[in-house]
């Protein structure tokens, strides 16, 4: 006579989802954005608890949480149990063969964390398209890339007093605005 292990099965498209979502019969992280390649970024970590299963008299039934993974990602799985719905045990890791690691009761309920697997993606965070896009007092972006400014316009004086050749123009720079002055050049405004 030949036996079978009967299972209790998980509705994964019920349950609470942290960073998870159920799509196309699998359940997976969340998609947070697509890297410049087209490949998709997922959320770092994320979970998913079933709602509660009824076990009653199917005690010898739950002894193992089978699994299909496809994918990179890694994940765990963890189960607890209760007696009366209310007070539940800790949650325990399934063992490495799938074996259920909680002492069973009434009532279980299935937890999985899922964890995405680190991956070298380009990922263009700015191409400075928009110039002038964080042009500020210290950033020059007017030319399509980012760059700390290195010239800045400070209007000086013309002394009127000065009767000799050419100009003599003054004006005051704080010493803690430069670090260093590499020289300094008159522009005049027409």
């Amino acid at each position: 006579m030949a036996t079978q292990e009967i299972g209790i099965p998980l509705d994964l498209s019920k349950g609470t989802y942290n960073n998870t979502i159920f799509s196309n019969g699998k359940l997976q992280l969340i998609e947070l954005t697509k890297s410049d390649d087209g490949t998709s970024i997922y959320s770092p970590e994320g979970y998913w608890i079933s709602e509660t299963i009824r076990i009653a008299d199917k005690i010898a039934q739950f002894k193992y949480v089978a699994k299909s993974i496809t994918g990179t990602g890694l994940y765990k799985i963890y189960t607890q149990s209760s007696n009366d719905g209310f007070s539940w045990s800790e949650w325990n890791e399934t063992l490495t063969d799938g074996s259920i690691n909680t002492q069973v009761g009434y009532y279980a309920r299935v937890k999985i964390f899922l964890f995405a697997t680190s991956t070298v993606v380009p990922f263009t965070v700015d191409s400075f398209d928009t110039p002038g896009k964080y042009n500020n007092q210290f950033v020059n972006s007017t030319s399509g890339v980012l760059e700390l400014k290195k010239s800045y316009a400070t209007p000086y004086a013309i002394d009127a007093t000065w009767a000799g050749s050419g100009k003599i123009m003054s004006a005051l720079v704080p010493k803690t605005t430069y670090k260093k002055v590499d020289k300094l050049i008159y522009t005049e405004k027409s």
